[in-house]
């Protein structure tokens, strides 16, 4: 409330001796205004100490924003109490105020999330180094340089003012309808009504003050002033809680967001064209090439992070013991089922058989196919060794590669080979078709092989035993399998 008395007080003072001088760029009248804009800057500062660490930079910079202001009213001031016969003062005045978009353009463009990667901030501040270079260059050429007599040159200054303006009043606004957390949407909120009111009284002023400003005119100055002061310490309206943007909405605004600082270089960068060509054109490449460098190391960082998630996927899915791809059981777990058949079988002398199965000419598979149709591949084999085992309880693991490994708990021989003869027609009857294998399609290899009651308990030995079976089994013409102790042609 307080605020808001002296607010009333400071308008109500400018509008009297701005009315007692009759004419808006006096000096009492220019003093009240900045007064009205140091209450501005009061207002956000204090709104800076109060709010949390992620929210702070956002609110100095729009004291920043406004600040700049301020230095526009004091040149101007400084102007009437000295004199400015060549014009150099205004020239200063009409580049402080411009250069409010700054910080404006981090306030719209920025993520400010904690994770972003730091070479983004410093090509942001390269960009807006740039605008801020641009800007003085622009606006001293035409106001203070040889075209300053020139009426279009004017009118080529308030067209670009009033398109930077507007442009980063509505992209506040398009922030504040995109952001999630309602302390974002309350600065935004206070930013874009700052900036929207700021605009439509700039494109006034400007006008106004082509044809010489009425003892008014200054007024118009504190009415966006005034109100961002009473917007950063007054209570937020009640709707700003109530809008909740879906995820994807959200995320596409501040997608979106940064191509507003590219867009901003390059508008001035046209703009300039007409006084230096060459100088510009260099300037609106880099604009681009730094956009795209933006871009890259984001997507660098997304990579990295989606790759963070893979491997997290991978070990969870290790510690579960699933394999990844084809969702059957990994290497893990196969060491310690495998184990407990062989523990199993030596106490009850109902022995366990294991038997290792390859993909015929696998390499050639994806050689001539590609890694994506292997993947595929593996998957289907998987699932049809899934389904022709003997019992639920028996186990179906991926050894490796494309080698598969199948645990038949208190199963011998006899079993074992009927199950590798199963096996063998089922991927047959898949018809995976498989240009670099003689037979034209996907088959496979088994070898088998049964615990005696010699064989020690270490899951190694009865692998080594089965896959030493299975490379007689791809030695021997493959799409067949072979025991351990005698061969059985398929």
């Amino acid at each position: 409330m307080r605020v808001a008395w002296l607010l009333v007080s400071l308008l109500t003072a400018h509008l009297l001796v701005a009315k007692w001088n009759g004419h808006a760029e006096a000096m009492w009248p220019q003093l009240a205004m900045i007064a009205v804009q140091c209450t501005a800057v009061w207002a956000l500062l204090r709104r800076y100490r109060r709010s949390p660490a992620l929210i702070r930079l956002p609110w100095l910079l729009l004291a920043a924003a406004v600040s700049m202001q301020v230095l526009w009213a004091s040149t101007n001031t400084l102007a009437t109490l000295l004199g400015d016969k060549g014009g150099y003062l205004a020239a200063l005045a009409t580049v402080l105020s411009a250069l409010y978009m700054i910080p404006c353009m981090f306030m719209v463009t920025r993520s400010f999330a904690l994770n972003e990667p730091r070479t983004v901030a410093v090509l942001d501040l390269v960009l807006s180094c740039m605008v801020a270079v641009l800007v003085y260059e622009f606006f001293t050429s035409l106001l203070s340089g040889p075209l300053a007599s020139d009426p279009s040159s004017i009118y080529v200054v308030l067209y670009q003012a009033d398109a930077i303006d507007f442009s980063l009043a509505a992209m506040a606004m398009l922030r504040l309808f995109g952001a999630r957390s309602f302390r974002w949407r309350y600065f935004y909120y206070a930013a874009s009504a700052y900036l929207l009111i700021n605009a439509i009284v700039a494109a006034i002023y400007n006008r106004l003050e082509m044809h010489g400003l009425p003892w008014w005119a200054g007024s118009l100055i504190d009415m966006p002033h005034a109100l961002l002061a009473l917007g950063a310490t007054r209570q937020p309206p009640r709707w700003l809680r109530a809008h909740h943007p879906s995820l994807p909405v959200s995320q596409t605004i501040a997608s979106f967001a940064p191509i507003v600082l590219s867009m901003m270089v390059v508008m001035l960068t046209i703009s300039t064209s007409r006084i230096n060509f060459i100088p510009s054109l260099l300037v609106g490449a880099s604009a681009v090439l730094f956009y795209g460098l933006r871009v890259a190391f984001i997507q660098s960082r997304s990579m990295d992070s989606q790759r963070a998630v893979n491997l997290s996927a991978w070990r969870l899915e290790q510690q579960v013991g699933r394999d990844p791809l084809t969702g059957i059981a990994n290497r893990a777990t196969l060491d310690t089922r495998l184990r407990e058949a062989l523990e199993e079988g030596q106490a009850t002398g109902s022995y366990c058989s294991l038997l290792m199965v390859d993909i015929d000419y696998f390499k050639q598979f994806n050689d001539s196919l590609g890694h994506v149709a292997g993947d595929g591949c593996l998957v289907q084999v998987a699932g049809a060794l899934s389904r022709s085992r003997v019992r639920p309880h028996d186990l179906v693991a991926r050894y490796g590669g494309e080698e598969f490994a199948i645990v038949l708990f208190a199963a011998g021989s006899e079993v074992a080979q009927d199950v590798a003869h199963r096996l063998i027609d089922a991927i047959e009857r898949l018809q995976i078709a498989h240009p670099g294998c003689p037979l034209g399609r996907v088959s496979v290899s088994v070898g088998i092989a049964t615990q005696t009651a010699q064989t020690p308990l270490d899951p190694l030995a009865l692998l080594d035993e089965a896959d030493r079976a299975l490379y007689r089994a791809k030695s021997n013409g493959r799409n067949r399998y072979e025991l351990a102790t005698r061969m059985i042609v398929q």
